[in-house]
């Protein structure tokens, strides 16, 4: 077609021919724009930055695939299905690729697959989650989220030495269960000779959450003294706040709350109306609230313990609030009000009715001194903090 116009020129985009020899440069037209197509990874992976490429099932994979779970005394949960399939795939392409390199799976097709095969049965777990079994197999199962405990003390320790002196790269596992797993049973360690990879998914499932043998640091699972909860556990011992030397600290960092602080704040956060509903506020937004709203840092470490959710159901907060587990998440709840009696020891105190605060925020404006929690005392002043975000002068809490 024509070139257009010398002044329209920079409008379109330019078609570049290569030959052995020589490269010619033309103008198209908008009709003739092509937008060229993303290159592949050698494995189809999204993580190549290129797209998403599918691959189509078919049911003898799925059923080699739910066979090779059954070997590993694994449930075929949907999720772990169309891992191992992947794993399948990556190791029968050419060249030999990583898992996540592989081609994904579309769960809906997987299914669908599933429910046609005469040789599967298929149940579902819950809304969201199936269990693919087979006919001809009879199952047998490891509960890797079972909390009971089958392997001797001495088990145990040789496994706790062990993972005490891995160093550096060494130290580092994969995140997940079930890819840890994997990866400690490919390394022919002796403890592990003989068990199925179900089992030793059990393992890793108590190493973390009984035995402190193993934990978590940005994602990966390391040895339990180099995890971010053995690392919370010494700061809480000495109520000071974490500080990642590996992750850059921000220059003007929020002063750590204090009990009164944090008593007040937490008070105000829970009467006022930052969340859907009043009086309810996810726990994992608590420290951003404190942030956003005081300018101050809630640290559990600095306040004596080592999970926020530990920190929040501590005596001496019983008075303002409660945590609860809702669906998945949990949530502080603003507790009931105990006004009656507030009021009764302020009157045998010999204080006048007019005297104290209003009813409606009695009960969160006072905090006294040590013993408190056994002891409560008379409501305390309104609290006024220094301003920390924007405020030229200073903000009153109530």
């Amino acid at each position: 077609s024509r070139p257009p116009h010398p002044l329209f020129r920079h409008l379109y985009p330019l078609r570049v021919h290569k030959t052995a020899c020589e490269v010619i440069m033309s103008f198209t037209s908008k009709s003739q724009r092509r937008i060229p197509k993303p290159q592949a990874h050698p494995c189809g992976n999204a993580r190549a930055g290129k797209r998403v490429v599918y691959f189509n099932l078919s049911q003898d994979e799925v059923v080699a695939a739910v066979r090779s779970l059954y070997a590993d005394c694994l449930e075929p949960f949907g999720r772990i299905l169309l891992r191992r399939v992947r794993e399948h795939r990556a190791a029968a392409s050419q060249p030999i690729c990583d898992v996540d390199d592989a081609p994904m799976v579309e769960p809906k097709n997987l299914q669908k697959i599933c429910r046609s095969c005469q040789a599967l049965m298929v149940q579902e777990f819950d809304e969201n989650e199936i269990t693919v079994f087979l006919f001809d197999e009879h199952p047998v199962f490891v509960d890797v989220t079972s909390p009971l405990d089958p392997y001797p003390p001495m088990f145990w320790a040789a496994l706790a030495s062990y993972f005490g002196s891995l160093r550096g790269k060494d130290a580092l596992l994969p995140g997940g269960r079930y890819a840890c797993a994997q990866a400690l049973a490919s390394k022919g360690l002796p403890w592990f000779a003989g068990r199925s990879l179900g089992e030793v998914c059990h393992i890793v499932q108590l190493a973390v959450s009984q035995k402190k043998v193993l934990g978590y640091t940005d994602g990966n699972m390391v040895p339990y003294s180099h995890s971010e909860e053995s690392v919370k556990q010494q700061c809480a011992a000495w109520q000071q706040p974490v500080l990642n030397p590996m992750k850059k600290q921000e220059p003007d960092s929020y002063p750590v709350a204090t009990w009164e602080e944090t008593r007040a704040c937490l008070s105000a956060i829970l009467r006022s109306g930052c969340c859907a509903e009043v009086g309810i506020v996810a726990v994992s937004s608590m420290k951003r609230l404190f942030r956003s709203r005081f300018g101050l840092d809630l640290s559990e470490t600095a306040l004596g313990h080592s999970r926020l959710s530990e920190l929040l159901e501590d005596p001496r907060l019983r008075d303002i609030c409660s945590v609860q587990v809702r669906g998945i998440g949990q949530f502080v709840i603003k507790a009931a009000s105990r006004l009656p009696s507030v009021v009764a020891r302020a009157h045998a105190h010999g204080l006048p009715h007019s005297a104290l605060e209003t009813t409606s925020h009695l009960q969160e404006t006072w905090y006294g001194r040590a013993g408190w929690a056994a002891q409560p005392q008379l409501p305390m002043p309104l609290v006024t903090l220094p301003c920390l975000s924007t405020k030229p002068t200073g903000t009153t809490l109530w």
